[in-house]
């Protein structure tokens, strides 16, 4: 495995059969015929071929798919996915799997920078899966995942170019592939691993993204009637005894500042104003749970009532750790490259290429 810092990226720039004649009838005679041994025979002589063209050259490890509208750009490689569904399961090149992830997860008006330092997060991930399984250290190149939606939607230029101009490249901490995280708008800054007690990402820092208030998306709010609000309130099951927020939340003092919404609801924030979690008449919730049972964009949120209703106001899309798309859009459109962008939203981190 090879560590790079600056990388050379390549250039990828009616019936169809005759009728009987009427009141006529055709009399199927059993029986082997020469011309039916030649046919035979050139099917078995193109069988072969048939199977390689369907199905690839299964015994060989390593597979070359042309991308889509790039010259000279190939899903060559040695590392495969193993997609797992209802219907089965497919053996996908890594890059191709890339690039359709990236189709799938980003907009086409991206910048490619932008779009490059996404495509390396995409894969930095799966090869953690393949590192923190302990298959890597057994030989193993098949990384297991479920994804319905592969396929799903034809691989755009923009994704297979910057799938092909960063092909191999993953993001590394202390020589493991960082779990990349990414998500679409930030509060105004992304969020500190450390606060959420996630111990095994100390490269989760918490960044500044000033201009992410430009997003379409900043700002968005759900309004509920109080009974509304109870009974979802009801139905979200309360925090696990056993999570490590749950223990953190035990050792917290009447020194440490908390909020009191509605009359009755506290909340406690991380440093950005993400919440961590929520207390009513004795039931814990973590931010992440009120946000998907409220079906809110973020968990940066506050409750208040306006008119005999709750309206719950909300900051950003998305859970708020590693990177932001638009922020990082934003300084791909000023001229920093994907490596800059990667380096500006994890601590302390280097880059490696696999392939």
């Amino acid at each position: 495995m090879k560590k790079l810092r600056v990388f050379q990226a390549f250039k990828t720039t009616g019936s169809a059969y005759g009728k009987l004649p009427s009141g006529s009838k055709r009399r199927i005679v059993p029986g082997f015929f020469p011309k039916n041994l030649g046919t035979i025979l050139l099917f078995l002589l193109m069988l072969p071929y048939l199977i390689t063209s369907l199905f690839g050259n299964l015994g060989e490890g390593k597979r070359a798919v042309d991308y889509p509208g790039e010259e000279g750009g190939s899903y060559e490689g040695t590392y495969f996915v193993i997609n797992t569904t209802a219907l089965g399961s497919e053996s996908v090149p890594l890059e191709m799997y890339v690039a359709d992830r990236l189709t799938r997860s980003i907009g086409e008006d991206f910048e490619p920078e932008a779009v490059k330092a996404q495509a390396v997060l995409i894969r930095s991930g799966l090869m953690a899966s393949l590192y923190q399984s302990g298959d890597a250290l057994k030989g193993k190149k098949e990384i297991t995942v479920t994804d319905a939606g592969y396929g799903s939607m034809p691989v755009s230029e923009l994704a297979a170019s910057a799938a092909a101009q960063t092909k191999g490249v993953c993001l590394m901490y202390q020589d493991q592939p960082v779990n990349g995280s990414y998500f679409a708008v930030s509060n105004g800054a992304t969020r500190n691993g450390d606060e959420l007690l996630l111990t095994e990402c100390p490269y989760l820092k918490s960044v500044l993204c000033n201009r992410d208030f430009l997003a379409a998306d900043y700002a968005s709010s759900v309004r509920l009637k109080f009974g509304e609000f109870d009974r979802l309130w009801q139905e979200m099951p309360p925090m696990e005894e056993t999570s490590l927020l749950w223990e953190a939340q035990k050792e917290k003092t009447e020194k440490e500042k908390t909020e009191t919404e509605l009359g009755d609801i506290s909340i406690w924030r991380d440093s950005v104003g993400y919440v961590l979690y929520l207390e009513r008449d004795g039931k814990f919730v973590t931010g992440e749970q009120f946000r998907s049972g409220f079906h809110l964009a973020s968990a940066s949120f506050h409750l208040n009532e306006e008119k005999g209703e709750v309206m719950i106001t909300v900051k950003g899309a998305g859970h708020g750790l590693g990177m932001s798309q638009f922020a990082a859009n934003e300084m791909a459109g000023e001229g920093t490259d994907y490596i800059g962008i990667l380096e500006y939203f994890f601590t302390d981190v280097t880059f490696a290429k696999f392939e």
